[in-house]
């Protein structure tokens, strides 16, 4: 397997992938491969619930991923996208993106950039607030109160999260996990969802008739079922 030298980057690299999967018992999170002024390449293992999970983009960098074994997630404001073995996905400069791996089993993946830092330039997707709210009743999420805001959780792709406590079982099982803004009025929490999450889940309108909240008895958290908007768009 190739060992990166920064002083011979104008020299030809030959890198052995299959060697590197040979010891990928060995692998800890990145192995560079090879490096020029203007690209990079490397072996990534990637832990189950792992990954880049916040949403954000490379400005200067287009970026290729190629999985070698196992599943990756891919998720954009476009869409979320399930790669396998001998998949892979291109995300130019400055598209916004982030993966997960969602399976109990590493995944072993190359990527590629076109720019020498690794990928170490990075934005992330502002977390504004959007014009689609949530009624929930206070009594049903605030047992043990309120702080500056609430968290919502991406659970699927008809159920959102939500509670005013960093929730650590639902932060190891949502694919995105965002603070929301919210407001107090009448005994009703009125929950303003971030333009990311509204993106995710294509919500361009929501009527009180499009969600149901399912409550549960420590009154911490609800789910909030998408399953009427999902019907309707149909």
């Amino acid at each position: 397997m190739a060992t990166v030298n920064s002083s011979q980057v104008d020299e030809v690299q030959i890198f052995d992938v299959g060697e590197a999967m040979k010891q990928r018992d060995h692998l800890s999170g990145r192995v560079d491969m090879a490096r020029s002024p203007n690209s990079f390449i490397a072996v990534f293992q990637t832990r189950p619930r792992g990954g880049e999970t916040h949403i954000h983009q490379h400005p200067d960098s287009d970026q290729i991923l190629y999985i070698l074994d196992g599943e990756l997630t891919v998720e954009g404001l476009s869409g979320r996208f399930v790669l396998k073995a001998n998949q892979g996905v291109l995300i130019p400069a400055g598209v916004h993106y982030g993966f997960t791996n969602t399976t109990e089993r590493d995944v072993v993946f190359l990527t590629m950039r076109t720019e020498s830092s690794g990928g170490r330039r990075v934005a992330y997707v502002a977390n504004v607030p959007s014009d689609i709210h949530v009624k929930i009743p206070a009594d049903e999420i605030g047992a043990k109160g309120f702080g500056r805001h609430i968290y919502v959780y991406a659970m699927d792709r008809s159920t959102i999260g939500i509670s005013p406590l960093l929730m650590e079982e639902w932060n190891k099982a949502c694919l995105l996990r965002m603070n929301c803004e919210y407001e107090k009025q009448d005994g009703v929490i009125i929950a303003k969802l971030p333009q990311r999450m509204t993106q995710w889940y294509k919500i361009e309108e929501l009527a009180e008739s499009d969600y149901r909240l399912l409550a549960e008895p420590e009154k911490i958290r609800v789910r909030m079922d998408l399953t009427p908007l999902v019907q309707r768009q149909v």
